[in-house]
């Protein structure tokens, strides 16, 4: 020992302490958490209200879910249950946020307040030992992020109490664990067509592998047959187990269950999952005594539930009052609904929005030009990377939310920059100063594959319709996290706009945010330079925004009424029996997932909801040919009444045709789509049997078509009709479509916009026109009314409709684009051409069945034709 040594202190052991007495509940443990100068002084009366429901009702609930809407103070009571739960209860509690960011966010507010809480994220290898060790031993609240829950081999597996911040952002982020991405520029891509052998037809795979060009459409998606998958599930996992990094790990999630999986494909990619993710077998979620969903909306439609597979999750709502105070003021501004501006200096501002929500600098660049520091929010990367360039924004000064170590910090702390945000409607907190201008672009319907199917061919948005409304409530909030927070929400694209101008839309949203956005769509009305004005004034909080905004919105809110959407309560009550259904599917059981898919189906009967009541039939039908030794089983027949049952429902969509036909159904099995078969046969036996005549009626019409001059446009339309062996023709008398087509058991009439320009809204006039145009055409013919099930198109390049005029669209009418109809208009001449040269020298019975394939096989079957034609309604489901 050293002379230094025996100067120096001798340490001491560690003596126990006296165990501090546990607070009787969450809101008395507030009161004995110590002050800090940062930490909250009091409780609001809704954040003690919520905690008083979940100490009398909830503390040994196993599921339970508590609203609180962004700015009402939710991390706090998510951190206050956690803290009392570690405390009182003694237990290991994991506070898991969707994003790292917010995990940081959480815990800074843990800190605070005086809580102890460790951060646990990124890979486990790097995590700080002895903090974990203080997790482990329950000195300390556990703060991490989804992905350390769900995934092959969690290290947070030992926790007492879950806690999910943001659960109504969860779908993404539970799913994806038992998810497997397959991009194009794979290899495994072109193997899975492979595995899937003569499964899927030739001439949907040409398409999927074809080059760019007018047969390539990026839109067209796919459900690969239940049954093949079963049947090639070994060759299918030969090639998935060459897959590397992420990829590799989530297969193994579900390696063992592949034939439990639905396979999506498109020309981007292959998406394989379960409909509803397997949570029930995933101990590090199921084994907790707890697990407490903190949300911002619960929604009414399940959601909840089916983003985590759990049946019963017992609610405590949004308190009322919060729902007309809101967090914020946000002014929405609709730069596409602009009059011309009144000023005459070439320099003076001028919306120019294209069809993919992209614009140039004018009106739209002049209104972010407002601000330093600018949020875009799209539903994907090449848009947002679009507007970034349209805008000009120099590399320097972009910003991405993608960085796993940084996050948005970068942004957040630059003076000036433009923060690209694609498929990140949750996840970040902009507050204060941090970024006062939002770019909403596009409307965030599909954000995988399953999301793209139910909507663009199942025809079931209302099923999606919770979660979109939920994504742009989250997105238009980014920049106004708490009560003083204010911010403009420029919001530009024609689905997002058409979204918001739909009354029963706005009716579901919060009572502030019904206020904002009915203010936003009235002044948007004003010309464009005056409209940059009032959105200085917003950022500003100056004068003219408090004695004119703020009275009218007040008077919006009190006239305001929340009103849910139609059939909600019908899909939250099928939510119990949908996920048995997924739980038996993923443990093979396939008698007992089919027959609960037939109690999901029976209890769907509300007539909007048709199109998921295919899907449910469908997949009963799929599940019990999986249980069926032979083919004369009990299950077999009902695998056959349920497939019949699911082809009457998807009536008005092919999706079905395509993934699983009726039994010996030839291609043409749909009335309309016999009476365009037996049309396309007179022309070719008849005035189109000449090569001649035919090459110069499909040149003429591809020419017309191809031009903007409104008679030559209309003929096109005719001769188009024509060779999709419809009677063809245009309606005389004023106010009648410039082309109908009559298959006898179907109607479309066509309404040509050709002539105008991409720029500008489409009026309610054209509207007004085409809702009574099959009406007319009715009349015309001597009849009371059309065939059920016709439809109306409009044809234009304008793609965003007068906000005033989509509440008074027909449910029938439909909007579509010039690019569009060439499109189909290029697959008829192909399927033509490829007829004339299969046909020669074939009669009866067999040419009526090749003319069936060879349409079918170029999506030019009337039934194929219609599907592409009203992807877009004007009104919506």
């Amino acid at each position: 020992m050293t002379i230094d040594d025996a100067k120096r202190p001798r340490p001491r052991f560690k003596r126990r302490t006296e165990t501090v007495a546990g607070a009787a509940d969450p809101e008395a443990l507030f009161g004995e958490l110590p002050r800090t100068p940062k930490g909250v002084g009091a409780l609001w009366s809704h954040q003690a209200d919520q905690l008083r429901t979940y100490a009398n009702e909830h503390r040994d609930t196993p599921d339970v879910a508590l609203e609180l809407p962004t700015g009402s103070g939710k991390t706090l009571v998510g951190l206050l249950i956690s803290e009392w739960r570690r405390r009182t209860l003694g237990q290991r509690v994991v506070y898991a946020c969707p994003t790292k960011q917010l995990a940081r966010q959480v815990l800074q507010k843990a800190h605070d307040q005086g809580i102890p809480a460790v951060l646990l994220i990124g890979s486990h290898r790097g995590w700080d030992q002895a903090e974990l060790a203080r997790y482990t031993r329950g000195d300390a609240i556990a703060v991490s992020v989804y992905s350390a829950i769900f995934n092959l081999n969690s290290h947070l597996s030992d926790a007492h109490t879950l806690v999910f911040d943001d659960a109504h952002a969860a779908e993404g982020f539970v799913a994806e664990a038992w998810a497997v991405n397959i991009k194009r520029k794979l290899d495994q891509y072109d193997q899975l067509f492979d595995a899937l052998g003569n499964s899927v037809e030739p001439s949907f795979v040409a398409r999927m592998m074809a080059p760019e060009g007018p047969a390539a459409d990026p839109n067209e998606v796919r459900l690969i047959p239940i049954r093949a998958v079963a049947r090639h599930a070994e060759d299918i996992d030969r090639v998935l187990a060459g897959l590397t990094g992420d990829q590799m790990y989530r297969f193994k999630m579900l390696r063992e269950n592949l034939a439990s999986c639905l396979f999506y494909v498109s020309r981007r990619e292959f998406y394989i999952r379960p409909m509803i993710p397997p949570t029930f077998e995933h101990g590090p979620y199921t084994d907790p005594v707890q697990r407490l969903y903190l949300s911002a909306t619960l929604g009414d439609a399940g959601e909840l539930e089916r983003a985590f597979g759990r049946a019963d999750i017992k609610r405590v709502p949004v308190p009322p009052a919060w729902d007309r105070a809101g967090s914020g003021r946000r002014f929405f501004v609709f730069p596409e609904m602009a009059a011309p501006p009144t000023e005459t200096a070439e320099d003076a501002p001028e919306t120019a929005v294209d069809e993919e929500g992209t614009s140039d600098t004018g009106l739209v660049g002049a209104l972010l030009d407002l601000a330093k520091k600018r949020l875009l929010l799209t539903p994907d990367d090449d848009l947002a990377t679009k507007i970034a360039d349209v805008l000009g924004v120099p590399t320097p000064e972009r910003f991405t939310a993608k960085d796993p170590d940084t996050g948005i910090q970068p942004f957040i702390d630059a003076d000036k920059g433009t923060l690209l945000a694609p498929n990140r409607y949750d996840g970040m907190d902009l507050a204060a100063d941090a970024c006062r201008m939002i770019l909403m672009s596009g409307l965030p319907t599909a954000s995988h594959l399953q999301d793209h199917f139910l909507e663009t061919k199942l025809r079931a948005s209302q099923v999606l319709q919770e979660r979109i409304r939920t994504r742009v409530l989250q997105g238009a909030g980014r920049c106004t996290r708490g009560p003083k927070d204010w911010a403009v929400v420029v919001v530009v694209g024609e689905d997002i706009l058409r979204f918001l101008s739909r009354v029963e839309v706005r009716k579901s949203l919060p009572i502030e945010l019904q206020a904002e956005i009915s203010f936003g769509l009235d002044q948007s009305q004003e010309p464009g330079d005056a409209l940059v004005y009032l959105a200085e004034s917003a950022l500003e909080q100056d004068e003219i925004w408090q004695e004119d905004a703020e009275p009218e919105l007040a008077k919006l809110r009190r006239e305001a009424r929340r009103e849910p959407r139609p059939n909600v309560a019908e899909l939250a009550a099928s939510t119990l029996r949908e996920v048995r259904a997924w739980t038996y599917a993923w443990r093979q059981d396939w008698e007992s997932a089919a027959r609960t898919a037939v109690e999901v189906l029976e209890n769907l009967k509300a007539p909007d909801l048709r199109p998921y009541r295919a899907l449910w039939a469908y997949l009963g039908s799929a599940w019990s040919a999986l249980a069926s030794p032979d083919d004369v089983s009990p299950a077999a027949i009902r695998s056959s009444d349920l497939l019949r049952t699911a082809h009457a429902a998807a009536t008005g969509t092919t999706w079905l045709k395509e993934v699983q036909p009726l039994p010996s159904a030839p291609y043409d099995s749909d009335p309309l789509d016999e009476k365009g078969v037996e049309g396309v046969l007179a022309l070719l036996k008849g005035r189109l049997s000449s090569a001649v005549k035919f090459e110069y009626q499909s040149a003429n019409m591809l020419a017309n078509l191809n031009q903007r001059e409104a008679t030559k446009y209309e003929q096109g339309l005719v001769a188009l009709g024509q060779l999709l062996g419809a009677e063809a023709f245009k309606p005389s008398g004023k106010g009648r479509a410039d082309a109908a087509w009559l298959w006898e058991p179907f109607w479309m009439t066509v309404e040509a916009k050709s002539e105008q320009e991409a720029e500008g809204l489409l009026s309610m006039d054209y509207v007004r026109q085409a809702n009574t145009q099959l009406a007319s055409l009715a009349a015309d013919r001597g009849v009371t009314a059309p065939p059920d099930g016709s439809v109306s198109v409009i044809v234009s390049p304008r793609s965003v409709v007068d906000p005033d005029a989509v509440p008074i669209a027909a449910s029938y009418v439909y909007l579509s684009t010039p690019k569009l109809v060439m499109d189909v208009a290029h697959d008829v001449v192909r399927a033509w051409k490829e007829l004339r040269g299969t046909a020669k020298g074939v009669m009866g019975d067999v040419l009526h069945a090749t003319v069936a394939r060879i349409m079918w096989e170029h999506r030019a079957l009337p039934t194929q034709v219609r599907e592409r034609l009203s992807r877009d309604p004007i009104r919506g489901a």
